[in-house]
């Protein structure tokens, strides 16, 4: 006679605390049987394993990134009438990084007493891949006099066809120092800065001498974005989900199915997720791929077990990928979940 036990086990509730993080726990972990009648004996056991996937890892974390960008190119605007040396071009006499190399290199208002601005085109954003927020960006610019001269100096960028100046920064000395100025959101459009953005950014300064023959000079210009990194994608975690002991008297075949049970409260914080279920000693484990893609869209996945293969066997999830809504559980509505419920089923085949 076939005989069916039927186990749901493993079930991770999502519990939300007060402080934001999240914690998850297990119901129903006592261990299952499959019974026969070999001398009443049981034929099989199966219980949830110690082991499982770390899901809580999947929850969004806050990570922070800096990267510099620096000159590259010649941009929009080359006004300074002097650079040293003569020969190049001007992006390439404050394009040091990390270390300024002050007098060696520079630009100057040599030869003019107005104000004259240089813009410079700038190397590739690369950031986060595009899964990060933009925070700011802040362009930097050491500049000096040729000695006890006031001159006067502000950083530059260019956005959207638009050209827009910082804070005007005065220095009486011929020692450099190091100037700033930040941009939280565009100017131009008042709202974050995005990719785009940055690639066709174009920064510099501009500079006033206190004369002609008594000039500003820049010796280095670069460009620092801040950004916050939306970890709303990634690996799957690994880990066991249940172990199957065989009788040791047993030498017939089993069936072994797993099901999502929480497809609706998934749904509500993922757009997708895919475990890799693995069998070890399984005829699938012998397949290419070796593995059964469980997900929200099929919903179980099974193996067949050929008896004596192996004295137990591990039900684990092996990698997959996923991807979340969004980077603010707030967002997902009441009910959602991060954490799959399984529930397993192992016949006799």
């Amino acid at each position: 006679m076939r005989r069916k036990l039927i186990f749901g086990g493993m079930i991770l509730l999502a519990l939300a605390l007060t402080s934001g993080t999240f914690a998850y726990t297990y119901s129903g972990y006592a261990a299952a049987t499959l019974n026969g009648t070999i001398a009443d004996a049981v034929m099989t056991t199966y219980q949830p394993s110690g082991s499982p996937p770390n899901w809580n890892s999947i929850l969004p974390d806050e990570q922070y990134g800096t990267e510099i960008i620096v000159p590259n190119a010649a941009g929009d605007d080359t006004e300074l009438p002097t650079q040293y040396p003569t020969t190049g071009e001007h992006w390439d006499k404050v394009d040091d990084q990390p270390t300024p190399d002050d007098g060696a290199t520079y630009v100057s208002t040599e030869g003019t007493g107005g104000w004259q601005r240089d813009l410079y085109n700038l190397s590739d954003y690369i950031g986060a891949g595009g899964t990060e927020t933009i925070d700011n960006i802040t362009v930097y610019f050491r500049f000096s006099a040729d000695g006890a001269n006031t001159v006067r100096a502000m950083a530059s960028i260019k956005t959207n066809s638009q050209v827009f100046d910082g804070t005007t920064e005065t220095h009486d000395s011929a020692a450099f120092i190091t100037k700033s100025y930040q941009w939280t959101n565009n100017p131009a459009t008042g709202e974050p800065w995005t990719q785009e953005e940055l690639d066709d950014l174009q920064a510099g300064v501009t500079m006033k001498g206190q004369n002609q023959n008594k000039p500003a000079i820049c010796t280095q210009v670069y460009v620092q974005v801040n950004y916050e990194v939306n970890n709303i994608q990634g690996e799957v975690p690994s880990g066991d989900l249940y172990d199957i002991t065989p009788n040791e008297a047993y030498t017939g075949d089993l069936l072994v199915k797993l099901y999502l049970t929480n497809t609706s409260a998934l749904l509500k914080a993922y757009q997708y997720i895919n475990m890799k279920v693995y069998v070890a000693d399984s005829l699938e484990a012998e397949e290419d791929p070796d593995y059964r893609v469980l997900s929200m869209e099929n919903g179980v996945v099974s193996f067949n077990i050929e008896g004596g293969a192996a004295t137990s066997y591990t039900v684990q999830v092996s990698g997959g990928s996923y991807r979340l809504h969004s980077a603010d559980p707030d967002d997902w509505g009441s009910g959602w979940s991060i954490e799959p419920e399984f529930y397993i089923e192992v016949t006799q085949r």
